[in-house]
């Protein structure tokens, strides 16, 4: 083979080979990229400074309307109905003195013009005896006798009979009238009816129910309230009760007052209080609230507690897992701080111990977070950089 054609050859070679070992040297000798790290945005939360302040406890509970007098309505003497007052039926409202049932009277009468005549005839013996008296004693004195006539000579056993006769029929008398002013029940207070179990020309013997009435002054709410709520209330002062009962968008209210303790109930181990409010019927200008409070009506509570004083009132869903919070520092970075609850509701809650005046409290919900874990803190709508 000639010089030519072996150089031909081997120059195509050479070339790719220099080719490749200048690629390689030239991506060996390239400068190296610097990484930089991009800088995380800081997050935004909202925040709020505390200060401490007094906080009136208000415990809730509920119960149902009912009256605090209510009576059977009761016949003390036997007859036929003759008539009900228009108010006697269930809901309806009466007047102290109103007559709610009238009985048949006219044996009653009969038994009082009874009782008058033998009352009459009880008088007439009496005066009888009595003259007879006085004669026996003027006879006595004609025959001359000394010294004091005998009780028999006196009819002094005679007088006592018709005495007591007399005394007798004057209690019938008596007896006689109040049977006959009893077949009129009238109303004792003001009231409502709660039940009528009678009508017009129905016999009732005496001691038969006609139906139930409720006195319109004052009514009860039982409330229950747990042991650990007892703790926030004073039950000698006789603590304000605010009753509540929502009817759509529109709210009522009724004042009252914590007035007794009912007791344990076994069952449930709450303590039953009693608050009571005047008047619950009322309405109009010298009401309390622009509809009546109805008995079986189910309504809600708002009971005074006491006062808690230096406290930090917080929004209750800052409170995380019931026993710390999350704080900003001054270096603007997060700080979880454990707490002491003194009270908390479905809103707020009142600390007692593990804040301090001037701290910045964190109000956005996060679930997870480090402490020392940076953030911008937008305080009480005001941005801190």
């Amino acid at each position: 083979m000639n010089s030519k054609r072996l150089f031909s050859i081997t120059l195509p070679i050479a070339v790719i080979i220099a080719a490749v070992l200048g690629s390689k040297w030239i991506q060996a000798s390239k400068p190296d990229t610097e990484s930089r790290s991009e800088a995380q945005p800081l997050r935004v939360v909202e925040a709020t400074r505390l200060q401490s302040t007094s906080y009136p406890v208000v415990l809730r509970s509920q119960g149902t309307v009912q009256p605090t007098v209510t009576n059977a309505l009761v016949p003390e003497v036997g007859g036929s109905i003759v008539s009900l007052a228009p108010s006697f039926v269930v809901g309806g409202r009466f007047k102290a003195g109103d007559v709610l049932v009238e009985l048949d009277r006219r044996d009653y009468d009969i038994a009082l013009t009874q009782a008058e005549a033998n009352l009459a005839q009880a008088d007439a013996r009496l005066q009888e005896q009595l003259a007879l008296a006085e004669r026996a004693v003027d006879e006595w004195r004609l025959l001359g006798r000394s010294g004091t006539p005998s009780a028999l000579t006196l009819r002094e056993p005679q007088l006592a009979a018709a005495k007591a006769d007399k005394d007798a029929a004057e209690a019938q008398v008596s007896r006689a009238r109040l049977d006959l002013e009893r077949t009129r029940l009238m109303a004792p207070y003001d009231g409502i009816v709660g039940a009528k179990s009678v009508d017009v020309g129905q016999f009732v013997a005496r001691g038969t129910s006609l139906g139930n009435i409720h006195a319109l002054a004052t009514a009860d709410v039982t409330l229950p309230i747990s042991g650990s709520q007892l703790a926030f209330l004073d039950l000698q002062s006789q603590p304000a009760v605010e009753l509540q009962v929502q009817r759509g968008a529109a709210l009522h209210r009724w004042p009252a007052r914590l007035v007794r303790v009912e007791g344990l109930d076994s069952a449930s181990q709450q303590l039953n209080v009693v608050a009571q409010v005047t008047n619950p019927y009322a309405t109009g200008l010298a009401a309390t609230a622009d509809i009546p409070l109805r008995f079986g009506q189910f309504v809600q509570a708002r009971i005074t507690g006491k006062i808690l004083n230096e406290v930090f009132v917080i929004p209750r869903g800052v409170l995380r897992e019931g026993r710390e919070v999350l704080l900003v520092d001054d270096q603007g970075r997060i700080e979880r701080r454990p707490v002491t609850v003194a009270w908390t509701d479905d809103t707020q809650a009142a600390i007692s111990d593990g804040l301090e005046s001037e701290q910045v409290l964190v109000t956005t919900p996060m679930s997870t977070v480090a402490n020392g874990t940076p953030v911008r803190a937008v305080v009480d709508g005001v941005s801190e950089d």
